[in-house]
């Protein structure tokens, strides 16, 4: 189901009994939680799908009128992480400080208080308001009369409340009987349960539920599940056993002499309690959530180290306990808490399907997984194979620092075997709890009948092994390949994961050999999923024994002598005679018909070859970083975190030198391009400006016989006649001026030689067309016309004018 609404979505104030609160949706309960109620979405979209077929095929030739629209079933709740937004089948999530008014409008509300005491608050508010609410409501309901006959309110209208508390508001409680004191308390006996000190506010809410329960009962259902602690999963108040157990830690620590009874149930089990409880409600007050089995707190620890871890548990004083970082309050009163306490509802009336109905200690296998599934932890098997000097070593050691794997090399193994025995002798001599005080000589070590024996078979073939081992004698090569074999067969080495460094493959028949040890069982789904050619593939090999990865460095001779030659001059340095012998040695098996990487080849484990070839590489950073790409990210988990944090801080601070370096060089380029530009632009506003000068030079030089023109013939008159066209005002300037300028020039001077070219150039073609006339002796009088009468003088103007234009 998508979510069909975001974190600012606010839901209409009224009542939906089909609409589910569940805080803490991000929380180990809360998780699990949310995954159960779902079903009921699920289960009712299936159902609503599968009806409207039926109808359709029932009346497919009826017209059906449209069904009226059913309120749909959804979840709303808070989460703990603010950067959560959106969770799959959860219509809304709502922020913890608006949630209030939100959860009035809820059929059906979880409120989780038994792991984060902020929700105490929560949940106290909550109830403040739900009362006040339901006391206005029934008065309203009284006074309407609007209940039924039997006093109850419709189903539609009824709530439902599931408190989700601890077994800690227990953890005082006195023992029934005082000389039973292993007689357990059953959920009738809510009465009488006295709180820790640190849950008088749980044991607060309790009492509010109930009391509103008993009050309310016609409108409301309300009960309290007192869970004991939950394990199972990522795990919760349990995760420092399982991490510490899976690390392989030396020693893990049991709080005082571990003989307390604490009651612990699977968080599976608590979910599918919670959504028996919602599909139906019981009339109950108070409901007991913890396993019919009588688990005591070393019946917890012991089976984690010895199936898991190292095998060495160390009491120690419960106040020692705050010692250790990572163990905080709750798990601290969780952890020493002595409780028997019996769940006769969820066994006999609800018929609960446990996960598991075997002990804690019988589900430790199954639980490892789990843990290793959520916490996404893996074991990462590594081969380094290469000649003589390529830096086998050095790669070996960076990878298993990096990756927190265990590094094995058959010039260590018997160091590391003898110190591994010493430590175990040791511990076995001094005992477990001898850190305890107010011991007698020799209470060292726990009941007998209450704990299993070291194997004294063990314990004596273990003194054997360290007597040989401190002789000085060169263990042989069969020895040295059964202490590989320990070694790679050991928890540490199976959890965490290994790098074998230095092995002549030539002999991995034998160190990988299935040998008298049992491999992992495989699932049906496993053996299913097999393909038939590779049914017998693993059939004489011990398949937890190999590896994931080998790694083939390579490189040439030359090279190898010259890194040989190189080597500093101290104690650890090789001879060249004896670099060169190895060489000759490791190039003559190294045929491809007699290499021993064929061995893995024909397992499918195909080898990842590394060249190497910088003399300057001197850590092997450029192998690892093909190594690692091949491997993936390192596991996340407790010891590792700083190296991981390290190499992150470390890749983080040459990240943002380097994003540095480049903001700073494209400063520099940008402060050089403006520079530049800045440069060219004052160049060329120079040289416009200079362009501009020249240029009105270039005009003025120009236009200097124009203006002279102008001022010396054409500005006197034209003045003259403006300033009387100013003065007189007339309704036509522009025809006065044009008269008083013919005024001034009433003769026509413009056609008079020399006052302008035009007239010259014409008065020069007369000229020549006069003297043409003379030259062919051509009367003109004769030609004008007899009949014209003029006077006397305008006869002789007219015939001087003829003269003197006759060319006209």
């Amino acid at each position: 189901m998508s979510n069909i609404r975001n974190v600012s979505t606010t839901f209409e104030n009224t009542f939906s009994n089909k609409r589910y609160f569940i805080n803490s949706l991000d929380s180990y309960h809360g998780e699990q939680i949310l995954k159960k109620v779902s079903k009921i979405i699920e289960k009712t979209e299936q159902s609503t799908v599968v009806s409207s077929v039926s109808d359709i095929g029932e009346h497919s030739e009826i017209l059906i009128s449209p069904k009226p629209v059913v309120e749909p079933y959804e979840i709303i709740g808070t989460v703990i992480d603010p950067k959560i937004a959106t969770i799959d089948n959860v219509a809304a999530i709502v922020p913890i400080n608006e949630c209030l008014p939100q959860m009035l409008t809820c059929g059906t509300v979880i409120l989780d208080i038994s792991r984060d005491t902020q929700q105490v608050k929560l949940a106290s508010d909550y109830l403040k308001l739900l009362k006040d609410l339901l006391e206005k409501e029934l008065q309203a309901e009284q006074a309407q009369s609007v209940v039924n006959d039997a006093g109850d309110v419709p189903d539609s209208k009824r709530r439902y409340l599931i408190l989700l508390s601890t077994v800690m508001t227990w953890a005082l409680t006195k023992p029934l009987d005082p000389d039973a004191p292993e007689m357990p308390f059953v959920e009738t006996d809510f009465r009488k349960r006295k709180a820790h000190p640190n849950y008088k506010q749980h044991y607060n809410v309790e009492n509010e539920v109930i009391g509103i329960a008993r009050k309310f009962k016609s409108k409301i259902g309300a009960l309290v599940v007192a869970s004991g602690m939950t394990y199972g999963g990522r795990e919760d108040a349990l995760y420092y056993w399982f991490q510490k157990a899976w690390e392989c830690e030396p020693f893990l620590p049991i709080l005082g002499r571990g003989a307390n009874v604490i009651p612990i149930i699977n968080v599976l089990d608590l979910a599918e309690i919670v959504y028996n409880l919602v599909t139906n409600f019981p009339k109950k007050l108070y409901i007991l959530a913890v396993e019919q089995n009588v688990t005591k707190q070393r019946q917890i620890i012991k089976p984690l180290g010895r199936i898991v871890g190292s095998g060495m548990f160390k009491c120690i004083p419960p106040e020692e306990a705050f010692l250790i970082p990572e163990i905080d309050q709750r798990m601290y009163d969780l952890m020493n808490l002595n409780l028997n306490m019996e769940p006769t509802f969820i066994v006999e009336t609800m018929g609960l399907q446990w996960v598991s109905e075997l002990t804690f200690s019988e589900n430790v296998p199954a639980l490892i997984k789990q843990f290793k599934k959520e916490r996404e932890l893996k074991s990462f098997k590594i081969v380094i194979y290469g000649p003589i000097m390529i830096g086998k070593s050095t790669l070996s050691r960076l990878i298993c620092e990096n990756y927190g794997l265990v590094y094995v090399s058959p010039d260590t193994i018997v160091n590391d075997m003898m110190n591994d025995l010493e430590l175990r002798i040791e511990h076995w001599k001094e005992g477990e709890a001898f850190k305890l005080p107010g011991l007698e000589e020799g209470d060292n070590t726990m009941d007998e009948d209450e704990e299993v024996e070291d194997d004294e078979n063990e314990r004596e073939a273990a003194r054997v092994t360290l007597g040989l081992l401190r002789s000085g004698r060169t263990p042989t090569d069969d020895e040295i390949i059964g202490y590989l074999r320990q070694k790679l067969l050991s928890h540490e080495a199976q959890n965490k994961g290994w790098v074998l460094d230095g092995f002549p493959l030539a002999q991995s028949a034998t160190l990988f050999g299935r040998g008298e040890e049992q491999d992992e069982v495989q699932s049906e789904d496993e053996d299913r999923d097999m393909f038939e050619e590779d049914v017998d593939l693993y059939a004489n090999v011990l398949k937890k024994l190999l590896p994931d990865i080998v790694v083939s460095l390579e490189a040439t001779d030359e090279f190898v002598c010259e890194k040989a030659m190189r080597q500093p001059e101290d104690e650890s340095r090789v001879n060249e005679d004896t670099v060169l012998k190895l060489l000759s040695e490791f190039r003559t098996a190294e045929t491809p018909e007699m290499s021993p990487l064929n061995f893995f080849d024909e397992l499918d484990i195909h080898p990842l070859v590394v060249p190497v070839n910088n003399h300057n590489d001197y850590a092997m950073e450029g192998p690892y970083a093909e190594v690692s790409l091949r491997l993936g990210r390192p596991c996340r988990y407790a010891k590792l975190m700083e190296v991981i944090e390290r190499a992150e801080k470390k890749e983080k601070a040459v990240k943002e030198l380097m994003e540095a370096k480049q903001r700073k060089a494209l400063q520099e380029l940008e402060k050089k391009i403006k520079e530049e530009k800045e440069e060219k632009m004052e160049y060329w506003s120079e040289l416009y400006g200079l362009m501009r000068e020249e240029e009105e030079m270039a005009l003025a030089a120009a236009g200097e016989p124009m203006r002279n023109y102008l001022v010396q013939y054409i500005f006197p008159t034209l003045t003259a006649g403006l300033l009387e066209v100013a003065k007189l005002r007339p309704k036509d300037p522009i025809d006065f001026l044009a008269e008083y300028l013919f005024k001034l020039n009433p003769t026509g001077k413009m056609l008079e030689p020399g006052y302008n070219l035009q007239a010259e150039k014409i008065l020069g073609k007369v000229k020549m067309l006069d003297e043409a006339l003379k030259d062919l002796d051509i009367d003109i009088e004769a030609l004008i016309p007899q009949e014209a009468e003029v006077p006397g003088e305008e006869v002789a103007a007219s015939k001087k004018k003829i003269e003197e234009m006759n060319a006209l």
